[in-house]
């Protein structure tokens, strides 16, 4: 088995069993690897018996990922470098995929996103309160009149 091959049979396990960026990451971490043993002088048949199956490698990073299995595709913008072992050659969700979007709040674009988001619920509220308050007032100045008038 040859550096492609390796590469190759790792993609193809991984790819559609985790997001697409994490399995190019560890794809690439691994064609990463490789080349720099082969830099530093070691055999890539050498490097390549010491890294095992690349099969058990996909099954061991499967079992490690608390999201792999569930099928959901996203685009990882830190990913887009490798396009080499993507699922269809792009870094877009094939035929019966899906693309989805997950908001990340231990980021603080995810932080500052949330706070956007309840300023605009709050200015809201406060809008249709101030837009109903006036109309509650004005009844229950009549409503008090009107049961003046009954008491009389």
């Amino acid at each position: 088995m040859d550096r492609r091959e390796f590469l190759d049979t790792l993609a193809s396990q991984l790819t559609g069993q985790m997001h697409e960026g994490k399995a190019a990451a560890h794809v690439r971490y691994y064609e990463d690897y490789i080349q720099s043993q082969v830099r530093g002088g070691r055999a890539e048949s050498e490097v390549l018996a010491e890294l095992g199956d690349p099969r058990l490698i996909a099954k061991t990073l499967l079992d490690t990922d608390p999201e792999a299995g569930q099928e959901v595709y996203e685009e990882a913008q830190s990913y887009q470098g490798y396009q080499g072992y993507s699922s269809e050659g792009s870094g877009q969700p094939g035929p019966g995929r899906t693309s989805s979007f997950k908001l990340d709040l231990t980021t603080w674009y995810g932080k500052a996103i949330v706070l956007v988001i309840a300023g605009f619920l709050i200015v809201a509220l406060l809008a249709v309160i101030g837009a109903v308050l006036p109309f509650f007032i004005i009844l229950g100045i009549i409503l008090f009149v009107i049961s003046r008038f009954r008491r009389r």
